[in-house]
């Protein structure tokens, strides 16, 4: 039998023949089934005192020799003893015949003849007994068989014809569940593409919402240790479901298992000793390779099917292989957006790089602000994306000291009035270096703004309170605490109760009091640390005590 049709006629043949065999039995008819090759598949369901000569080994013989010459395009009569007919109706599906339905029924004239008698007395029946057993089935004459042969045979076509499709709806209804499962799975996480800055984040929800969608036990997702990863899934693995192995172990083989997969090609892994992963598991297990340029950079991986039907279906190989892409997208952009923004940092890290040779004793000033303003906006209650910004706008807020004198940034002693005027150009100066940046814009009100006062007293535009823009306020509290807290050209650096004592001091006046308050309760032990890492960097300049000079 064709393998495509096999499931389809269990599925349609069955009920088609208890219905049919239902019916019969109302008419006092009793049947039996074969399968395409003739081999006997079902037997009359009768009582038992009628299931004794049906059940016998002559009248089966009878039955199955007729049903293994039956004509293969048409129904048929044969008569295997004087007044009893056997009707043979041909089971089709799709236009082929699948199988044989032998119908008996008999007449009176029956139980009168010798072959009815020699059966019998063969099978050690009783004639009489079996007679009385048998007495009110015998009902018809040929004429009434054979019209009534067309009609189980029209019966039967329909009967299997409702079965098909019924069965075919059932499959349409599963096939619509699944493609709207992978829709609703595709749709998800084709919202969540767009948090590129966090990329282990969509890799463990891509992960979550499969295991759930699919009858797996456990999926899971390993990624190479590669510059073409992005850097925070470089050797990452994240498994979601339940392992039933040491988790060490499964990411070792599946590591392993990377190098081996080609682009764009799923692998199924069979249990057993040819693969370790799927012998180590106790299951099969399917994985999809995950790619960048047409080099395999990760696999995802999915084992431990449950439910009624353990073979992985084309369904569930078509929905992961769906899930690599949107993976293999999803890291590329992701692998893209951290060589830009390592590439951003680092005309960022110029930049202040440049202020620092233009000025030895404010050596990694803007890198502990950054680090100051980034802790205080957090602890204000900013969300990482937007505390990063502030480290940002930290990391450049003196870059406009590019266009001032070195003998004004670095002279030692009180500075005259015209050389503070021109310091005082350096937030304007960096505004106007940085204004036509793309992507800098949420760092430019704090690189123009940090030396605006609470109190409207400040610089360059004398703002005032909450008119001066949040990221500014932030940044005016973390520099003059650094400004404070390090040795400058013309004085030492204050002990750290001082500067704490100033910066509570000045609260409303010069800094946003909210925001003193909360730089008063911050850990600065990794800020101490910065100092220490600068200090080594530069240390002949720490060493050397401070110059004082009269203005």
């Amino acid at each position: 039998m064709n393998g495509r049709i096999a499931p389809d006629v269990r599925k349609t043949s069955a009920p088609a023949v208890e219905s049919l065999r239902a019916r019969c039995r109302s008419l006092d008819l009793a049947i039996w089934r074969f399968d395409q090759a003739g081999v006997l598949d079902s037997v009359p369901n009768q009582p038992s005192p009628r299931a004794r000569w049906l059940a016998s080994r002559t009248l089966l013989d009878a039955v199955s020799t007729a049903a293994r010459s039956a004509p293969a395009d048409r129904s048929a009569v044969v008569e295997i003893m004087p007044g009893c007919w056997l009707m043979l109706l041909a089971e089709r599906y799709a236009r082929r015949r699948t199988g044989t339905i032998a119908a008996l029924g008999f007449g009176p004239e029956l139980f009168d003849s010798n072959e009815f008698a020699g059966a019998c007395k063969h099978e050690n029946l009783d004639h009489a007994n079996v007679r009385l057993e048998l007495g009110s089935m015998a009902r018809y004459t040929r004429t009434e068989i054979e019209r009534l042969s067309s009609v189980l045979g029209w019966m039967l076509d329909d009967l299997c014809e409702q079965c098909r499709d019924k069965v075919g709806l059932e499959e349409f209804g599963n096939q619509l569940t699944e493609m709207y499962e992978e829709i609703g799975l595709l749709y998800r996480l084709g919202r969540t593409m767009d948090n590129i800055r966090s990329p282990e984040v969509f890799v463990s929800t891509t992960c979550q919402e499969l295991v759930q969608t699919l009858p797996f036990g456990w999926i899971a997702a390993r990624f190479a240790d590669n510059a073409k990863v992005a850097p925070s899934l470089r050797g990452r693995l994240t498994v979601a479901g339940e392992l039933n192995v040491p988790e060490r172990e499964f990411n070792a083989h599946v590591a392993n298992l990377i190098g081996r997969l080609e682009p764009d090609r799923w692998t199924l892994l069979p249990e057993g000793e040819s693969s370790e992963l799927a012998a180590l598991l106790g299951s099969e297990v399917l994985a999809h390779p995950i790619s960048r340029d047409r080099e395999v950079i990760g696999v995802l991986v999915a084992g431990s099917k449950s439910g009624p039907d353990p073979a992985i279906s084309s369904f569930e190989t078509q929905l992961l292989d769906a899930a690599a892409d949107y993976l293999s997208v999803f890291t590329e952009n992701a692998g893209l957006y951290a060589d830009q923004r390592a590439l951003f940092m680092g005309t960022i890290q110029a930049l202040t790089a440049s202020i620092d040779a233009k000025d030895r004793y404010t050596c990694g000033h803007s890198e502990r602000v950054a680090h100051l303003a980034h802790q205080l906006a957090l602890a204000t209650g900013m969300d990482e994306e937007a505390a990063e910004r502030v480290r940002i706008s930290g990391l450049l807020h003196d870059v406009g000291k590019i266009g001032v004198p070195e003998n004004v940034l670095a002279k030692p002693g009180k500075l005259t009035d015209d050389e503070f005027e021109q310091i005082k150009l350096h937030p304007t100066i960096g505004h106007k270096i940085l204004r036509d940046i793309p992507n800098l814009e949420d760092a430019l009100p704090g690189v123009l703004h940090h030396h605006e006062r609470f109190d409207g007293r400040g610089y360059p535009d004398h703002l005032s309170g909450e008119t001066i823009p949040l990221v500014a306020r932030i940044l005016a509290v973390s520099d003059s605490f650094d400004a404070m807290s390090s040795n400058r050209s013309y004085r030492s650096a204050m002990e750290r109760s001082k500067v704490l004592s100033e910066i509570a001091t000045c609260a409303g006046a010069q800094f946003d009091p909210k925001l003193a308050e909360v730089f008063i309760k911050l850990d600065l032990s990794e800020y101490d640390r910065m100092v220490q890492r600068h200090k080594a960097v530069d240390q002949p300049i720490y060493d050397q005590p401070p110059i004082h000079k009269a203005a």
